[in-house]
């Protein structure tokens, strides 16, 4: 018989073999975490997950490996103003725990009550995203040609760019002394390709007012310019940004329906955090904020079934007609609208599961 003492070493060896897997295991999931973070934080209007994150994890997007729900809340996976969170380990990894208010039952009867109705915090902050924003404008060519413009750079270098100074000409509108410089890009016709309905006007740079020489002849000072300014450049009355820290996703106030009509750069396809150009805007009530769903076009088909129920005459002429039931499109992306124009609009892809083509469908989701 084999000694009972070898036996209990080697179940020891097991034991300690698995003790310090556990450990590093435990090691690893806590090198997730600052090596300074709260007790507990109560969440405040205004936050995001990202910042949220922040404050426990090394890499915020790590969040979803230790936030633990509360399955026993209503909208568990949701956070809100006022939740408080709190770091725990669940068996030997960290967690993140919620506490929204006490859980004491109390018997009621039917009474109608007012709340106050409280959001849950937007998931994506605005500084993920903006980066994928254009600050071009789609006016009309009347309004572009009737801006004032840049008619000779006071330096004597060849290209202006962030610092110089420029002369422009112009009808000046009373007490605005901040514009923004354009140059004219690609037109968008409507549907008969006879009219012009739509021009991108290029941003380069802004300016600001130096001096006035004049009725219409003004000294500007070039602010931070983006690309090379030339001789010609339209000014154009400054825009204040209509999206604040964080973007309130919403939905169309009516049901609209649409197309892509053109990508911000070159490319054939567009994809997630991509800018696309809608031909829907202000004249169909859309709103900065509001989010539609990208839809690829449905089958087109023969509908046998109700050919067979057509006279031979009909049915020669569906034949030849080329009759076919269109089918839905299948939803393929979603896209967050955030510069509206009367006709247009230019709207950031933030999700797809299939590049996004020109004339792809755009509807209210």
């Amino acid at each position: 018989m084999k000694p009972i003492r070898n036996k209990l070493y080697r179940t020891a060896q097991l034991a300690m073999l698995a003790v310090l897997v556990s450990f590093s295991g435990a090691q690893a999931q806590a090198s997730l975490l600052l090596g300074e973070y709260p007790e507990s934080y109560i969440v405040a209007d205004g936050d995001t997950l990202w910042n949220i994150a922040s404050q426990f994890l090394q890499n915020p997007e790590l969040w979803p490996e230790i936030w633990q729900p509360d399955p026993y809340l209503d909208n568990a996976d949701l956070i809100y103003p006022g939740d408080i969170l709190r770091l725990g380990f669940v068996s030997g990894s960290p967690r993140i725990l919620v506490n929204r208010g006490d859980r004491d039952i109390q018997r009621v009867g039917p009474q109608i009550r007012q709340e106050a109705l409280v959001s849950a915090i937007p998931a994506i902050p605005l500084e993920s995203i903006e980066n994928s924003f254009t600050r071009n404008r789609i006016i009309t060519r009347e309004l572009y040609d009737a801006a004032p413009y840049i008619v000779e750079n006071l330096g004597a270098n060849l290209i202006i760019g962030t610092g110089d100074e420029v002369y422009a000409r112009g009808t000046w509108p009373i007490g605005t002394s901040s514009f923004e410089v354009y140059r004219a890009g690609r037109g968008f016709m409507d549907e008969s390709e006879d009219e012009l309905i739509g021009l991108e006007a290029e941003y380069l740079s802004f300016a600001t007012i130096a001096d006035q020489d004049g009725a219409e002849l003004r000294r500007l000072v070039i602010n931070n310019s983006s690309k090379e300014i030339k001789v010609g450049d339209r000014l154009l009355i400054r825009e204040e940004s209509r999206i604040g820290a964080t973007i309130s996703p919403t939905e169309p106030v009516s049901d609209i329906t649409g197309e892509v009509i053109a990508f911000l750069s070159g490319e054939a396809l567009a994809s997630q955090l991509d800018t696309v150009i809608i031909d829907l805007g202000l004249q169909d009530s859309l709103a900065v904020g509001d989010i539609l769903s990208v839809q690829e076009e449905g089958e087109r088909m023969v509908d046998e079934v109700e050919r067979e129920r057509l006279t031979f005459r009909e049915r020669m002429s569906s034949i030849f007609g080329g009759e076919r039931l269109q089918l839905p499109g299948n939803d393929i992306g979603t896209l967050l609208v955030y510069r509206t124009f009367e006709q247009f609009s230019y709207a950031v892809i933030l999700s797809s599961t299939q590049p996004i083509e020109i004339s792809n469908n755009v509807a209210s989701p």
